[in-house]
């Protein structure tokens, strides 16, 4: 199987990025805020969960468009096997969306997870 992202390393720090600026939702991709009368933010804008973070830092939406699922469902695949060393169940992307949503959960949690994720990408193969 061809890679379809080169690389994953930038696609965390991004969607780390993504949660520290926007914030951390739980429950959906993302929720639209009361900002009050006459003020609304893009979907892009909004508190999102991990999966979503993911999906922003690499097509630009929270809710990626069906030619995108590939794309994103690789980040979150790779995303899941440093979660869980081993994971191979096929849904990854709903296996996300239960570990972004424990109670115990919080955004600096997610941000944490990301960057680990990014470093061992970036020391992926490189001997000790």
């Amino acid at each position: 199987m061809t890679a379809l992202i080169t690389d994953y390393a930038a696609t965390y720090r991004e969607a780390a990025n993504i949660i520290g600026t926007n914030g951390h939702n739980k429950g959906d991709w993302y929720s639209v805020p009361e900002t009050g009368v006459g003020i609304e933010l893009a979907p892009a804008e909004c508190p999102v969960d991990a999966g979503g973070a993911i999906s922003i830092a690499l097509t630009g939406s929270p809710t990626h468009a069906w030619y995108d699922v590939p794309l994103v469902e690789a980040a979150v695949r790779r995303f899941m096997e440093h979660l869980r060393p081993g994971y191979t169940r096929p849904m990854a992307i709903w296996d996300l969306g239960r570990w972004n949503d424990a109670e115990e959960r919080t955004a600096a949690g997610v941000i944490l997870a990301f960057k680990d994720a990014a470093r061992a990408e970036e020391t992926a193969g490189v001997a000790a």
